[in-house]
């Protein structure tokens, strides 16, 4: 049975979430976004997404770990490093970015869910 493609931009990714975190959102949660404030304007966000993620790292790629990726997800990456980066980052330096940002965006969580799944050995 052949995989089915999607396009990106049909992904919901508020969806995607909430099912990640056992669709468990409370109200207080859905008034904050629907309160929040109004969507930064496209220069904004691609200032920060350059800011963000197409920069280079401290650390160097020699010194990190072998992981596999998806094919589809290299090419996504390496297209994104040769164009927007323009070729003056690595791929290690972009993962390296994105990571960052998720272990800073998810750190409490992660830590809670860790905490929770963690037995002391004593």
């Amino acid at each position: 049975m052949a995989r089915k493609q999607y396009n990106p931009e049909e992904i919901d990714e508020a969806y995607l979430i909430s099912t990640i975190q056992n669709g468990q959102q409370s109200t207080e949660q859905k008034t904050e976004k629907a309160t929040s404030k109004p969507k930064a304007k496209k220069s904004e966000v691609s200032s920060s997404y350059l800011s963000v993620f197409i920069r280079q790292t401290d650390s160097k790629a020699r010194f990190g770990k072998h992981a596999p990726i998806r094919q589809e997800y290299h090419e996504r990456i390496r297209k994104i490093v040769r164009v927007i980066g323009n070729d003056e980052i690595s791929i290690f330096d972009y993962i390296d970015n994105v990571l960052s940002q998720h272990f800073e965006d998810f750190q409490e969580e992660i830590v809670k869910l860790y905490n929770e799944k963690n037995k002391d050995i004593f």
